[in-house]
């Protein structure tokens, strides 16, 4: 039952974690915008100026939204980039590893811990130590 709830709360925790692999890159403006919709971008100008625009849509050659709670239109051609929060499925991937890998460890560990470790010298500290070649207990590994 214990585990049931440890896998489960993992499971969820990834979950909730996958949602924030994201990052800044570059974006295709239109294609992006129809299936994201984000609610901020970052314009670079042709001369390296970047600006924020909030509420970014485009309508025929022109991205418009608001910058500092004014209303801007932008035309494509004056755009050198445009830079959005996006999906990265780099940083998604080491996520899951670590999560698995700290999942994988974590049961080890439990397992351990309940096994008992054997009857090494009777302090129950749950550590064995095989006997040396003579058969002789030893006191530590």
């Amino acid at each position: 039952m214990a585990l049931n709830r440890i896998a489960s709360v993992g499971l969820l925790a990834g979950a909730i974690a996958t949602g924030a692999c994201m990052s800044v890159q570059r974006v295709e403006p239109a294609q992006y915008f129809d299936r994201y919709a984000p609610p901020v971008v970052w314009v670079t100008y042709g001369d390296n100026t970047m600006v924020p625009v909030a509420q970014p849509e485009i309508r025929r050659d022109t991205l418009r939204g608001m910058r500092e709670g004014t209303r801007v239109k932008i035309p494509l051609r004056d755009i050198r980039s445009v830079e959005a929060k996006a999906p990265n499925h780099i940083k998604t991937a080491l996520l899951v590893t670590g999560i698995g890998m700290a999942a994988i460890s974590s049961l080890y560990v439990l397992a351990v811990s309940q096994s008992g470790g054997g009857g090494g010298g009777g302090a129950g500290d749950g550590i064995f130590c095989p006997p040396d070649v003579r058969g002789r207990a030893v006191n530590s590994c």
